[in-house]
């Protein structure tokens, strides 16, 4: 996208990432990155890319996960299943589910568990922690899409599931009036396998995020997070 000045948003899809560049003016890009190295090299021009992943991981498991984990999930209200606790670091070198699962438990007195949903996302997670560093961080940021379109709605969790027509329509509505240009473009221009239309409306909305990050307006949870082993901080931004 050729502009003065744009940001991305990214999420995951069954063709890797779906990406979002959103510029000055509102106007949408989208397209299709086929793991988190082709993402960072097609976003490079970007101030700031917010991506739907966990970025630092707790070394013990604790109830709840990360702070941000926790604060996300009574932010987002009735949508708090969908911010699930990501693994410790011992767990995400595991190849199999009953390795992690058994590695996340001996990580902590809590002997807590993964659920499928999260060791699906291995191979993604996997890939992002290869590449990320902290200087790589103060580009690139953690989001959750549930999350943003909490700021998208003044504050207020949605009710309705992004996979409900009145979910989808809501969502549209809110990137809208947003100063997202006609987002509804968008969710015609991938074929059916390659990303679902609320991976797009959740690229979409990271995007929406990332241009606040870039213009001072977005608020990070916790105000004063912890870093991580590898000196990543622990956080997400809404």
């Amino acid at each position: 996208m050729a502009a003065s000045g744009y940001v991305c948003g990214a999420d995951g899809c069954a063709a890797g990432w779906v990406v979002a560049w959103l510029d000055d003016s509102g106007h949408v890009g989208v397209g299709i990155a086929p793991d988190f190295r082709a993402l960072l090299g097609m976003t490079s021009a970007a101030s700031t890319v917010a991506v739907d992943i966990p970025i630092g991981l707790l070394n013990a498991a604790v109830p709840g996960g990360r702070e941000c984990d926790r604060i996300a999930r009574k932010m987002v209200g009735p949508r708090a299943s969908s911010v699930f606790p990501p693994p410790v670091y011992s767990a995400l070198q595991c190849v199999d589910y009953a390795a992690a699962v058994a590695a996340n438990r001996a990580s902590s007195k809590h002997e807590l568990g993964i659920s499928k949903q999260c060791f699906a996302l291995f191979p993604r997670l996997r890939e992002v922690h290869a590449l990320m560093t902290p200087e790589q961080q103060q580009r690139v940021r953690e989001v959750h899409p549930e999350l943003c379109f909490v700021g998208l709605n003044g504050g207020k969790p949605l009710v309705h599931s992004k996979q409900t027509t009145e979910g989808l329509n809501q969502r549209l509505a809110l990137l809208r009036a947003g100063g997202v240009r006609s987002p509804e473009r968008s969710l015609s221009r991938f074929t059916p396998g390659t990303a679902a239309p609320d991976d797009v409306l959740d690229a979409l909305a990271a995007a929406w995020t990332a241009r606040r990050i870039a213009s001072g307006e977005a608020t990070c949870i916790p105000k004063q997070p912890e870093a991580d082993q590898r000196s990543l901080r622990m956080e997400m931004w809404c």
